[in-house]
């Protein structure tokens, strides 16, 4: 479970985003053109009026537009103060920190918002405590029988608790850089593929026993394996904490994400937002909608690649899983059914924000009409 909470703390902080996409692309589009209304044309993160080669000013579009910048000054400051690595001066400290400065600037509609603090709530107060009882209690388990308290190193216990608020942090951010640049697809996939590797580690892992390590309460249960090692798991420490754990944090998950996405829905719409216990049919049918994609697409397709290697070894059956799954995440495949049944959408792309920007922006700049 070590391993397998790097994907899923990843998946977590994705599948946040992916739900709140809309709410999260209105914002960052309305707080761009405040900017832009308020006199803030410097600021980072707003497109700014350059010349083409007719000499007309033209707004430029383009998510990374002011970081390819910010990083290519501070590449020309570097090289003028002749820089080289391990002589590091005064000046190239201040020019990394202004360069990281304008990165956040540019980027900071992606934290600054109630959907990544729920975000980081959820993983610092409730994900990490159930993840670091079960490695205190059950280490054999936690390190999928690989490790015990004599063997456990202490830095692996911190890097653990770390990276499981890093990785939903990660996972927040890159999805919600592909959903400004109205690459829905694309974002899905940050979601669907880090739960693929979640499930993938537990059914099959490196060896093909995944699922037996899983379903075993200690590492002799592991070592004399058979399907009966299931009932005592079921009634060890383990599936203990995992079922308390589960009913506490698991609800609030399903919670948001459907309240996020339907209430989107009716945003996008100019419907006034119902709140979710208002609309209980619609929410189970978004609520199967979620866990058809992640347990009919990331378990199952874990699970295939489970038999398919344990039939016919690690090359040919994982070469025929890749094929399997890259034919299923295809245009003509169920992925991108799942993807507008999820995201409650049509079109698999849609328009980059900053371009949304770009036109209000013209619109200002355009001269008022004279009255005759």
């Amino acid at each position: 479970m070590v391993q397998v909470d790097v994907f899923w703390s990843y998946g977590i902080g994705s599948s946040f985003a992916l739900a709140a996409f809309r709410q999260l692309r209105r914002l960052k589009a309305e707080n761009d053109a405040r900017k832009f209304k308020l006199g803030w044309k410097a600021a980072s993160g707003l497109p700014s009026p350059e010349e083409d080669a007719s000499g007309v000013e033209v707004m430029p579009a383009g998510l990374s537009e002011s970081n390819g910048r910010a990083f290519q000054e501070l590449v020309n400051q570097l090289k003028e103060s002749g820089f080289k690595p391990g002589k590091i001066s005064l000046r190239d400290l201040k020019g990394l920190q202004r360069a990281v400065k304008d990165w956040f600037e540019a980027n900071g509609d992606a934290f600054n918002n109630e959907y990544f603090l729920k975000n980081l709530l959820f993983l610092s107060l409730l994900f990490v405590p159930s993840g670091s009882v079960l490695l205190w209690s059950n280490p054999s388990w936690e390190t999928m029988q690989v490790g015990k308290y004599e063997t456990i190193p202490q830095w692996l216990v911190g890097v653990f608790t770390t990276t499981n608020v890093t990785q939903g942090i990660l996972g927040f951010y890159l999805t919600w850089r592909s959903l400004m640049k109205g690459k829905y697809y694309q974002a899905a996939m940050h979601t669907f593929l880090s739960y693929l590797g979640f499930f993938f580690i537990l059914a099959n892992g490196w060896d093909n026993k995944g699922y037996q390590r899983f379903f075993s309460k200690n590492r002799e249960s592991f070592e004399a394996w058979s399907w009966k090692n299931v009932v005592p798991w079921a009634f060890s420490d383990v599936a203990a904490i995992l079922l308390a754990y589960g009913a506490m944090f698991l609800p609030l998950m399903y919670y948001w994400i459907i309240d996020w996405l339907l209430k989107g829905e009716d945003m996008e719409k100019g419907l006034e937002p119902k709140e979710l216990l208002d609309r209980m049919p619609e929410a189970f049918g978004q609520f199967g909608a979620v866990n058809a994609a992640i347990f009919g697409g990331a378990l199952g397709g874990s699970i295939l690649a489970t038999v398919l290697v344990r039939r016919l070894g690690w090359a040919k059956g994982m070469a025929v899983w890749a094929g399997i799954m890259g034919l299923n995440l295809s245009k003509v495949g169920l992925g991108p059914v799942m993807c507008r049944k999820v995201m409650r959408i049509e079109d698999l792309n849609g328009v980059p924000v900053e371009e949304l920007v770009r036109k209000e922006i013209e619109a200002l700049r355009e001269p008022a009409p004279v009255g005759t």
